[in-house]
């Protein structure tokens, strides 16, 4: 669960408790009139006179008793109880008020609750210090200490409420309430927990957010009922016992994280609860907080594994344990219900199976999405079977979902298919209302952990990780459908390995995606001295359409040298075209794609240890924009801290557009250190650019001991580029003859016909051709010479001078003005048209979008001349076939039947002749209001516009056109 959601919940709760708590005092309280001490301050009219003591009330009332006392007139504790109005007309609540050992004139805090809301006021008079002494009153015990920051004048005066904006915070605030003493929750006899303490903190400073914590010291937990573990041999009658030390954890709650555990900033914290039994153990025991429509509780569990005695088989269970609700109600203590603790399920149940020559195991998960995850593991000597399943039931509007892989793994030597080669494994994947998170793929793939899909080793084992992985890359998808075959192949003798598998995604839009892993262990696979891996994940959509293929080499070594690093390519159309090529990542400079991950460098460490390291590590890719290598090597040769470190490094980057051009950067230094500190040491960087002028810039430094110089240099030297004419053509005669070609030029048909017109074969054709246009069609005019509305400063890759070109009329009939039309976007190269830096040509995307055309109006267009048309159903017969007779089994050897034709079978049906004839209905022009008729028989001759339009000039009274039936 969100630990802001979890925050929100436990706070609505304690409002609601708080409400009733307030409501309760106030209606105990006499009539109360104005503080008098309070005239002339902030508190004037809002503070109520003292009362005498803390009246009776509900469980949080007599909580606050425990901890403060009766805030009686003569209690040592500075603490009262007075009425409280928030603002005139407000209604009336209660207050705790801390005044200075001097009286009010030294200052005072007060904490004011109405109930409607409740809204909390906390006001501190200006310039107040305050502190309140630990108090008296045993087991608990509470100390504070508030004061306003010097910079405001007015104070502290802040409220907290529903619908309340967060209130800034004057000054510093400290408040904690602790209880010393044994405290326990659950059974008996255990399960259940206990602590030795609690303590309750609030802080409030101006340079960091409110926050409460809750610190329970000692912490104890015990699993097992005391009979139950002295059966297993664990020991131990006290509930919270069990073979757990005390750990201390706190809670912390604030606006800007939630709640949630200080140690690990979740909502679980592990604890060190460990059953060490004759064939029991336990492991991942933890504490957790849970909230859902049940309320909110603390839970423990633990996974535990266990055996019988002689028996080949072991049963292990994952999240068991128990949940204590936490009380939040006024007619119980506040706290850890432990009169009614919960069973908690385990989150998943497996077993293992030892008989030889047939071993195995499978498990059975619920998820935290709510679905359930197995896997089963089964070596039969002669086979291994391997099969894993989610599933997820129909949870509102989302359909049921599931997803099962099967594999099945053939003893070594696998199935021989020559030249070395063997077929080791097959397998297959299939989802439904499943899809491909792409994302989470490509996480496995650089982590090293491919084979969660592609034939995992030690399923069982691993059994929370591989179902965790099939979750989060084949998430639930309404509609999509996944199919996969999965092979692996080896040669010789297993030196080399390679599984693959190319998994579907259905329907429209559809995409296939290739996941691979190569191995390669030299010269014995079992101890491989070089070792290679490789995953691979491909990615095919045609819809984009986009390829897309990463390679990591995580988890690979030669003579245990790590190896790392990735290759990537990318080539991807449509709105956002790409081409990335890479191995190893880019140049520091470049801004990648949207989409493209980022890479580890190529890298080799040579670091046989004792002292002495030497990593490799260089790139190399090449982009629509440019092309760039880069590497470094370091060096560290040291001991506790002394000896020598060294490094050297290039960056390049080579444009080809509108010139050749490179910039080099090197970086190189060797520094001597002594414990950690630098002794003496050289460095260098610097930047080279050429050939059209060189340039070269940069810093060095020399340093001995406590004495450092730098040496900056910038250096110009060479010829300028010649001053030669590069103009090449002008746009206005390229974009003239691009206009003038017919491929320009198109008539679009709409998307729906809005008229009943149906097209001959021949029309059709025609329409096809653009010899015919669609009465309805719109002129569509669009090239790709010039980027247009958009000022261009290059053009066929030459400076020209700055323009920009528009369409300013275009002439269909009659000339129409270009500026209410619809623009056209075409894809163009943005170096060919525009002054780019270094840095934008590293950084801007491959196509950019510019209008190119636009959609003009053809309203003026000529029509070609109108003809009437018949409409009739035209009725077609087949010919008459030959009777031939066909055998079919029968009663008798020679039994036959004439089979009848579709005519024949039509005619049977058919009616000697019509009885009733349908005449076409005619149109009448009618008022639009009466329906009064004003033109009967209306029949257009020429289906254009002007004919309606000439009709519509003649009616004395706005008109519509029915069918004259409608009226008579």
């Amino acid at each position: 669960m969100d630990p802001h959601q979890l925050l929100n919940d436990i706070a609505g709760q304690l409002r609601t408790l708080v409400r009733g708590a307030v409501d309760g005092l106030v209606g105990q309280l006499p009539e109360l009139g104005e503080d008098p001490s309070a005239a002339g301050t902030v508190l004037a009219g809002r503070l109520l006179a003292v009362h005498d003591r803390l009246p009776t009330g509900d469980s949080l009332v007599e909580l606050v008793r425990e901890m403060l006392g009766d805030l009686a007139v003569d209690s040592p504790v500075p603490l009262r109880l007075h009425g409280w109005r928030r603002a005139p007309g407000a209604p009336l609540g209660v207050a705790l008020v801390l005044t200075d050992p001097s009286g009010p004139a030294g200052g005072r805090a007060v904490l004011g609750v109405t109930p409607e809301g409740p809204v909390f006021d906390l006001v501190v008079t200006p310039g107040a210090t305050l502190t309140l002494p630990a108090t008296v009153p045993q087991p608990w015990s509470a100390e504070a200490s508030i004061a306003v920051d010097p910079g405001a004048p007015e104070g502290w005066d802040a409220a907290f409420g529903p619908g309340l904006q967060p209130a800034a915070t004057r000054g510093t605030a400290t408040i904690k309430v602790q209880r010393t003493g044994k405290l326990a929750a659950g059974m008996t006899d255990g399960p259940g927990v206990g602590v030795e303490g609690i303590a309750l903190t609030v802080t409030a400073a101006p340079d960091s957010a409110a926050a409460f914590e809750i610190e329970l010291r000692g912490l104890t937990a015990s699993i097992l009922p005391a009979a139950l573990a002295a059966l297993v041999g664990g020991g131990g009658t006290d509930p919270a016992a069990g073979g757990a030390r005390p750990v201390d954890v706190t809670l912390r709650a604030d606006r800007t994280a939630g709640l949630r555990f200080t140690g690990t900033g979740t909502l679980r914290v592990p604890l060190p609860l460990r059953l060490k039994a004759p064939h029991v153990s336990t492991r991942d025991a933890a504490l957790e907080l849970i909230s859902d429509s049940d309320g909110t509780r603390v839970g423990l569990s633990v996974s535990a594994t266990a055996g019988l005695p002689g028996l080949p088989l072991r049963v292990f269970i994952d999240g068991a344990g128990i949940e204590l609700p936490v009380a939040l109600s006024s007619a119980t203590r506040p706290g850890l219900d432990g009169s009614n603790p919960r069973p908690r399920f385990p989150d998943a149940i497996g077993t293992e199976l030892k008989v030889p020559p047939v071993s195995g195991g499978g498990m059975v998960r619920r998820n935290e999405d709510h679905s359930y995850g197995g896997l089963i593991d089964m070596d039969l000597g002669v086979l291994r079977l391997q099969a894993m399943a989610l599933f997820r039931p129909p949870d509102g509007d989302a359909p049921t979902s599931f997803l099962v892989l099967l594999a099945a793994q053939f003893p070594p030597p696998g199935i021989q298919l020559g030249l070395g080669f063997a077929l080791e494994a097959v397998g297959g994947l299939v989802g439904v209302n499943r899809r491909v998170e792409v994302t989470a793929l490509q996480q496995l793939v650089r982590d090293g952990n491919a084979d969660h899909v592609l034939f995992p080793d030690r399923a069982v084992e691993r059994a929370k990780e591989i179902i965790g992985s099939l979750g989060s890359a084949f998430p639930v998808a309404p509609g999509r459908i996944l199919v996969g075959p999965m092979i692996r192949l080896t040669w010789g003798a297993r030196m080399v390995s390679l599984s693959g598998a190319v998994i579907l995604e259905l329907p429209a839009p559809p995409r296939a995606i290739l996941l691979g892993r190569l191995l390669v262990g030299l010269p014995d696979p079992a101890l491989p001295l070089v070792r290679l891996q490789a995953g691979v994940l491909g990615r095919i959509e045609p819809a984009v359409p986009m390829v897309e293929l990463l390679v990591s080499l995580t988890g690979s070594w030669i003579v245990g040298l790590a190896v790392r690093g990735e290759l990537y390519l990318l080539v991807r159309g449509g709105a956002q075209p790409e081409f990335v090529l890479s191995a190893g990542g880019f140049h520091p400079r470049y801004t990648r794609p949207a989409g493209v991950p980022a890479l580890d460098r190529l890298q080799i460490d040579l670091a046989p240890g004792n002292g002495f390291g030497l990593r490799m590590e260089a790139y190399f890719a090449v982009t629509s924009n440019a092309v760039m290598f880069g590497g470094q090597v370091q060096l560290d040769a040291t001991i506790a801290g002394c000896g020598v470190t060294g490094w050297l490094g290039l960056d390049a980057l080579f444009v080809f557009d509108p010139v050749f051009a490179f910039a080099v950067q090197v970086r190189a230094g060797v520094a001597v250190r002594a414990f950690g500190r630098r002794l003496a040491g050289v460095a260098l960087d610097f930047t080279l650019e050429g050939p059209a002028r060189w340039h070269a810039w940069g810093t060095g430094s020399i340093s001995v001991l406590f004495w450092d110089v730098e040496l900056d240099f910038d250096i110009l030297w060479g010829p300028p580029p010649p001053l030669t004419d590069r103009r090449g053509r002008e746009p206005l005669s390229v974009l003239a003859e691009a206009l003038r070609r017919t491929a320009a030029w198109a008539a679009e048909r709409p998307a729906a016909e809005r008229t009943g017109l149906v097209f001959t074969p021949e029309a059709t054709g025609r329409l096809t051709e653009g010899s015919l246009v669609h009465p309805d069609a719109t002129l569509r005019v669009t090239q790709k010479v010039v980027p247009l509305g958009v000022p261009i400063s290059r053009f066929e890759r030459r400076p020209v001078p700055v323009q920009t070109w528009t369409i300013e009329e275009v002439t269909f009939g009659e000339p129409q003005a270009a500026d209410g039309a619809r623009s056209l976007s075409e894809r163009f190269v943005p170096g060919e048209f525009f002054d780019l830096t270094e840095d934008q040509q590293l950084t801007e995307p491959a196509f950019v979008s510019h209008a190119g055309g636009l959609r003009a109006r053809t309203e003026r267009s000529r029509t070609g001349e109108g003809h009437r048309v018949d409409d009739r159903y035209e009725t077609v017969y087949e010919p008459q076939q030959e009777r031939e007779p066909s055998l079919w089994p029968g009663l008798f050897q020679h039994e036959a039947t004439l089979p009848a034709g579709a005519a024949e079978r039509l005619a049977r049906w058919r009616t000697p002749e019509v009885t009733v004839t349908v005449r076409p209905a005619t149109l009448s022009m009618v008022a639009a209001d009466t329906l009064q008729p004003l033109i009967d028989d209306f029949t257009p001759v020429d289906a254009t516009k002007d004919p309606w339009e000439t009709a519509r000039a003649q009616a004395a009274r706005p008109p519509r056109f029915v069918e004259t039936w409608e009226h008579r």
